[in-house]
């Protein structure tokens, strides 16, 4: 005769035992994965908020740049557009990171930049050099052309 016998509950706690050590790392695997995503993501965000930063910079006129040789340190978005008056129509960049300090106040990313005139030049219809500017903003380093056919 064959009898009809249950799960003991042995059985289930070795069974539940054998899921949960299968499913713990695999849990704490993908939470670190979207941990690890999450600050990518925010890197890539900042990098293209320096390339843009970069680009508005390399759209001003020559004699404006001129002006803006030096190092600066960028904390806010607002920051660098009333430091380089930049139009409001073109006032785009994405809010800088903010992060936690150990005591759990915000704390914000500073962007540092500079802008510093090269050896390189062109010569002007004038005969005026108009020098290559290096444009550094954190490690992202780029170039300021003079526009030479502005007036054709």
């Amino acid at each position: 005769m064959r009898k009809n016998r249950g799960e003991t509950l042995i059985e289930s706690l070795i069974s539940m035992f054998f899921v949960t050590v299968i499913i713990v790392p695999v849990a704490n695997l993908f939470l670190q994965t979207f941990k690890t995503d999450i600050k990518v993501d925010n890197l890539n965000e900042k990098n293209v908020n320096i390339e843009n930063m970069a680009e508005i910079l390399k759209a001003k006129k020559y004699n404006e740049i001129v002006n803006f040789i030096g190092k600066y340190e960028i904390s806010k978005v607002d920051d660098f557009y009333n430091r380089f008056a930049i139009e409001k129509k073109y006032q785009f960049l994405k809010k800088l990171e903010q992060k936690r300090d150990k005591k759990g106040k915000f704390q914000e990313d500073k962007i540092n930049l500079e802008i510093k005139r090269t050896d390189g030049y062109f010569m002007n219809e004038l005969g005026q050099k108009e020098y290559i500017f290096e444009i550094n903003i954190d490690k992202i380093r780029d170039y300021y052309f003079p526009n030479i056919d502005e007036n054709s």
